[in-house]
């Protein structure tokens, strides 16, 4: 079935003409055979790849504005691409590291996230991240909370005690995740499309007069927190796998 499929695909561009449902998307035989020699051609007018199927009223001025690259972000990963052949010329700054190019998908077609979202979506799991590994290793190192008659925090299993919560007390964990991703979420949608008019990147308000105004020394901060949480997702994800699979992950003490 594979090989005959293979044929049929292969002979389809004798048929003289490749419909498609949409009205302005027909491709003539010369366009099907050009776009297996070469890439998609770049709008004249934009960065977007092709024509963006989103009407003008409909956010194509957000589609086709500058975006922001990736080699502008703090933390862009460059110390893996300062190995030899890790991309950038010699005496120039090295090419900020990303081999599958997913900082480029937005290119491809505008329901692919910008690199704003991108980065927002990685501070906030590895501020998650931060925050587990550390009430993981509060928890097993026996301190709790002081609970009542109600709630107790005594289990010393951090994969289970989760469970042992009453209604009530998993109805306010949800109550105050709501009110702060509510609170927080103006301009969060328009990264999405590169727009970071209203938000930055994991921006949430708090904590922004603890930075120093000077950019080079808030720049450092960031790098720090961004780094701390990367390292947060490992090994977070480290313990979950040892804790499913005892041993997984030899030497380390908590399951």
């Amino acid at each position: 079935f594979f090989f005959f499929f293979c044929r049929i695909t292969r002979d389809l561009p004798s048929l003289g003409m490749l419909s498609v449902v949409a009205p302005q998307l027909s491709l003539s035989t010369a366009h099907v055979v050009g776009a297996r020699r070469a890439p998609a051609v770049q709008m004249a007018a934009g960065p977007m790849y092709d024509q963006p199927l989103a009407p003008s009223t409909m956010g194509r001025e957000f589609i086709n504005s500058a975006r922001k690259p990736l080699s502008e972000y703090v933390g862009a990963s460059q110390e893996l691409a300062a190995f030899p052949g890790g991309g950038g010329k010699e005496g120039a700054a090295p090419v900020p590291w990303d081999p599958l190019q997913l900082s480029e998908l937005w290119k491809v077609s505008a329901n692919n996230p910008d690199v704003a979202w991108l980065r927002e979506a990685e501070l906030k799991h590895g501020r998650m991240s931060m925050l587990a590994i550390t009430g993981v290793m509060v928890q097993s190192a026996g301190i709790h909370l002081p609970g009542n008659a109600d709630i107790s925090f005594a289990n010393a299993d951090w994969a289970m005690a989760p469970t042992t919560l009453p209604p009530a007390a998993w109805g306010q964990v949800l109550f105050f995740i709501g009110l702060a991703e509510g609170q927080t979420s103006a301009g969060l949608f328009d990264l999405w499309l590169g727009n970071t008019e209203k938000r930055e990147p994991g921006n949430l308000g708090w904590g922004t007069q603890f930075l120093s105004k000077d950019k080079k020394a808030a720049d450092k901060m960031r790098l720090k927190e961004l780094k701390n949480g990367r390292l947060a997702m490992l090994a977070i994800m480290g313990v979950a796998f040892n804790h499913v699979i005892p041993g997984a992950l030899p030497g380390c003490m908590y399951n």
